[in-house]
């Protein structure tokens, strides 16, 4: 469920930065997402999980210096 939540608010954050609508960013990624090879889904999964745990749980704000820029490539080439 926080992995939903989690790419609706990227969703919206591409959407305001791009001024596009975020349903259609979301539809976008999650085609993306779709065509993904097993592998790169579970690294999605884990990469999420530890961005929610850094979030929920040890109350970090998740930003550029926090996030592994690899991780931020593999995101921005989900729309992109």
């Amino acid at each position: 469920m926080h992995i939903i939540t989690t790419l609706d608010d990227m969703a919206f954050g591409i959407a305001q930065k791009e001024r596009l609508e975020p349903f259609d960013v979301k539809q976008t990624m999650v085609a993306n997402i779709n065509k993904l090879a097993p592998k790169d889904v579970e690294y999605l999964q884990t990469q999420l999980m530890l961005l929610i745990d850094k979030s929920v749980n040890q109350g970090e704000t998740i930003d550029d210096t926090n996030v592994d820029k690899d991780f931020v490539s593999f995101l921005i080439r989900l729309y992109y």
